[in-house]
């Protein structure tokens, strides 16, 4: 019950975010929730945000992850999204690093292929994983800036930076 309400608090910061933010820039169409039964996919149309709360991997077996993946890409690509949020503070990652490194190996490459021009990454100590993902951005020479943080605030700062 512990885990559903610190899930629940998380997104209702971020709502309060968004909503914020839509007060205050007159460009911002508003936000738009993306129906998915897996995945929560919202996205601001005005900034060209797409925020994506993982789901806890460990529910799930590498398929439905895979799967997961695809719907983000899928995503990016049908509304041509230039900026990417994804909050990895509520997932468990069970999944041997060297499975770890293929998806997301994948995952990056995917994102190559579409218009994505930076990625912001809300992660806590524990679902960092950092090793996998620097191997990944040298093997495919990934040229999306990518960044972690620790709160929406800071992420959406740094993206809508030049």
């Amino acid at each position: 019950m512990g885990e559903r309400l610190e899930r629940e608090k998380q997104r209702v910061e971020l709502l309060r975010y968004i909503s914020g933010c839509r007060r205050t820039e007159q460009k911002t169409s508003g936000l738009m929730i993306i129906p998915n039964p897996v995945v929560k996919l919202d996205y601001d149309p005005g900034r060209d945000v797409l925020f994506v709360a993982w789901p806890d991997f460990s529910e799930y077996t590498m398929s439905e992850a895979e799967y997961v993946l695809g719907v983000v890409i899928e995503t990016v690509r049908t509304y041509d999204i230039k900026y990417l949020v994804t909050d990895t503070r509520n997932r468990m990652v069970d999944i041997p690093d060297s499975r770890y490194k293929a998806i997301i190996l994948q995952f990056a490459k995917d994102l190559a292929g579409t218009r994505l021009r930076k990625l912001a990454r809300i992660v806590t100590e524990s679902t960092a994983r950092e090793k996998p993902i620097s191997e990944v951005r040298q093997e495919t020479n990934l040229m999306i800036p990518m960044r972690n943080f620790g709160t929406v605030e800071e992420a959406m700062s740094w993206l809508t930076s030049n």
